[in-house]
């Protein structure tokens, strides 16, 4: 059954910065450049995604006067960012997985048919790149805002691309692209004519997916079992090539755009090499310390490559670069925008969904001299993502209850724009990508691009879900990441050890501490929204800003961290301040804060009447857990800090459901995050060895593997393949052979 809802002009725009609305009118903006005329190119316009690029193409289409219709899932709701912002917005499918929603192409045609859509806009993943569905749009009479179904075909598969990049003079990597996918054969193929390290990769994957690194010949075929797992529920399709694995080379891509009548050009190249499991984490246009003529070659190869499939609209042409030699290899073409594309808008000036939009109407591309492109500046982008780098990166889900991205650059100036569709309340589903949006900055050059984006990382809030901030903050403060091309896609395995964040439970300082406790009493003394600190504050103990004032005695508040159990006592004093002790390993500390928090979370505090700080603060309230979360931001600090405390005022308690309780014994296994289950690989009564993978898990597009915490006998499976199970869900029990378990049921 289809949905809709109408008349949604009006988007709140909580917490959020929208560049392109105040840029595309300003000549001086570097994203307002070359969008030639205000041509309403067509009436209305479907998008076929969500989220983040959803957003990002109505923003354009709504600069131009075209009106927008949004897709939403039943988990998305009509509340979500992107369906709030399009004029219309419909329901499609009736279940939250891609597959049961934005992957139902006849639906999205129904729903284009319906509203009068005379264009779609499929954005990236999902459907972008799928030419039956290119095709039965253009069927349809309504236009694909994209490639011709043909060179989606043709780039689609990365053996059949190599083939034809061979045939055009691209240079290509060494490895099999052939059709025989027996196993046997495919090791065949490994062992004796592409050799080791090689990396397996789905003949229709991206973004990471269907996509393995193998060392030796030992590891081939659990990796490609894997692999193919993976590509079939991700793409429909479990088909790889064998690709040989370049050791450390940078990534280097290139934008390209071409129009109906012959004309292409390339938009400069963008380096991606920082990545972490082939998926990009900051990347940034243009690659530095290239030499000109260089970047001249990967341009025209790019452009080459385009034209040897008549290729129509924005794309993007993948190369590895050797790090020793220079020397570069056609890796392959994503027929669609790529989620970096904002980078190279920032140094261009170009808006490439207004030349997406143009060349699909059938206009000649706005610049068709390819010495005309400048390039202007630096910019980078770093993808954040809802996980949890402390704890190997695990996505995480939840609702995001603060979220206030920076909107203004570092002294030395640039831009800052953030890309994304979470606001405020939203939920981080299990059943999409975990990226909460896109920090996109741009400076003079690279040096000042790059304090840019430090500062922006740094005054970036977000509270309610974990995110990769900090490591990206980590990355991008590495002294060899500062230096022009010296990060290749080694860099994490070269430096892990110093990027790497270390768990949670490393305990906060008296003083940050002392500041989150601030937050707590003042929130449940009911005293957020008044400004006054300091001297002139009312001191009377009727006064709404004395303390919590006592007859006889001044009142005493226990505040227990929810993580590590450490004790804080609050005592009011009849001023309004508060006398913090604080249990330490050195033994108790108590600082005297006096402080105020407003309605804009700002927070103004003085220790011991000595120590001014300012800072950002946010709370919420969960009253299942009967907890208060507390997120501080330093304003002129470095990194944020979090608690969360058991709420003194409230006794409701978590209300697990029965079968997330422990199980007796050491060896129950648990789901690490929400997901599906899609393997199990022992059966109740099987012996296995602590590291054994007993349950793979799927979740957000990725696979994880759940393995065992000991050795001994598998005494209790609790899941089955195809189960959606919660976090902490207790998925399996290893016991000892005398060990008795039971487990809830």
């Amino acid at each position: 059954m289809l949905r809709r809802a109408r008349g949604q002009q009006v988007c709140r725009r909580e917490g959020m910065s929208f560049p392109f609305s105040s840029s595309f009118s300003s000549s001086s903006s570097p994203t307002s450049r070359f969008q030639g005329t205000k041509k309403k190119l067509f009436e209305k316009i479907l998008i076929a995604n969500r989220g983040e690029i959803a957003c990002r193409v109505i923003r354009t289409a709504k600069n131009l006067g075209i009106q927008t219709v949004a897709l939403y899932s039943d988990v998305d709701g009509p509340q979500s960012l992107h369906a709030k912002m399009a004029d219309e917005a419909v329901q499609i499918g009736s279940g939250p997985s891609p597959s049961e929603s934005y992957l139902r192409g006849n639906e999205v045609l129904e729903i284009a048919s319906m509203t009068g859509a005379q264009a779609i806009h499929p954005g990236y993943g999902f459907l972008s790149e799928n030419s039956t569905f290119a095709t039965n749009i253009l069927n349809a009479g309504i236009v694909f805002v994209g490639p011709p179904p043909s060179a989606i075909l043709a780039m689609g598969s990365k053996s059949h691309s190599k083939l034809i990049m061979e045939d055009a003079g691209v240079p290509t990597t060494p490895g099999y692209h052939g059709k025989n996918q027996d196993p046997d054969y495919l090791l065949h193929e490994a062992v004796e004519h592409v050799g080791f390290p090689l990396l397996i990769k789905a003949t229709m994957g991206g973004g990471g997916k269907g996509m393995r690194l193998v060392h030796d010949e030992g590891e081939f075929l659990e990796a490609l079992e894997s692999c193919k797992r993976e590509s079939i529920n991700a793409f429909g399709d479990d088909n790889v090539i064998l690709e040989r694995y370049l050791v450390d080379p940078r990534h280097i891509e290139v934008q390209v755009i071409a129009d109906t009548l012959g004309n292409a050009v390339y938009l400069h190249e963008r380096d991606c090499s920082l990545q972490r499991r082939h998926q990009k984490i900051i990347e940034e246009a243009p690659a530095s310390d290239l030499p000109a003529e260089m970047r001249a070659m990967l341009g025209e190869a790019a452009v080459k490559a385009a034209k040897a499939v008549d290729y129509v609209n924005a794309g993007t042409v993948e190369f590895l670069v050797d790090s020793k030699t220079n020397d570069f290899f056609f890796c392959e073409m994503n027929t669609r925008l790529q989620v970096e594309h904002p980078i190279t808008e920032m140094i261009t000036g170009v808006d490439l969904v207004d030349w997406q939009l143009r060349v699909a109407s059938g206009e000649k591309l706005p610049i068709v001299d390819q010495s005309q492109i400048p390039c202007i500046g630096h910019a980078f982008e770093a993808r954040i993502y809802a996980e949890n780098p402390a704890k190997d990166f695990l996505p995480a889900t939840g609702q995001v209850w603060h979220h206030r991205p920076p909107t203004v650059a570092n002294k030395g100036g640039g831009t800052v724009r953030v890309d994304t569709g979470i606001e405020t309340g939203n939920q981080i589903s299990v059943h999409y990508d975990p990226m909460i949006s896109k920090l996109i900055v741009h400076g003079d050059d690279r040096k000042d691009a790059l304090e840019n984006l430090k500062h922006s990382l740094t005054n970036y809030q977000i509270a309610g879900v974990p995110s990769n901030i900090p490591f990206l903050l980590n990355c991008a403060a590495h002294p060899v990441f500062s230096q022009a091309g010296a990060t290749n896609t080694g860099f994490l395995n070269d430096f892990a050890d110093e990027v790497k964040i270390e768990p949670e439970s490393a305990s906060l300082g008296a003083t940050e501490q002392a500041v989150c406790a601030l937050v707590v009493s003042l929130a449940i003394e009911n005293k957020v929204g008044i400004n006054d600190i300091g001297e002139g504050k009312p001191s009377g103990p009727w006064s709404h800003l004395a303390g919590s004032w006592r007859a006889g005695k001044r009142h005493r508040r226990l505040l227990t961290s929810s993580e590590d159990g450490n004790k804080i006592v609050c005592t009011s004093n009849r001023d309004g301040t508060y006398d913090m002790t604080i249990t330490t390993k050195t033994g108790d500390i108590t600082l005297t804060v006096d402080g105020a928090l407003d309605h804009n979370s700002n927070l103004q505090m003085t220790i011991d009447n000595v120590t001014k700080r300012s800072f950002t603060a946010a709370f919420n309230e969960d009253t299942v857990a009967g907890e208060i979360n507390v997120n501080v931001w330093p304003v002129n600090g470095s990194c944020a800090f979090s608690m969360a405390f058991k709420h003194p005022l409230l006794h409701a308690h978590r209300k697990l459901d029965i079968s997330q309780k422990s199980a007796v014994g050491s060896g129950s296994v648990k789901a690490p995050m929400p997901g599906k289950i899609t393997k199990i690989n022992f059966d109740e009564g099987d012996v296995v060895q602590e590291g054994d993978t007993l349950v793979v898990m799927e979740a957000m597009k990725m696979e994880h593997a759940v393995t065992a915490n000991m050795p001994g006998v598998l005494s209790k499976l609790n899941c089955v393949v195809g189960d959606i199970v919660n976090d902490s869900h207790v998925l399996a029990v290893v016991s000892e052979d005398d060990e008795e378990t039971e487990i809830a049921s």
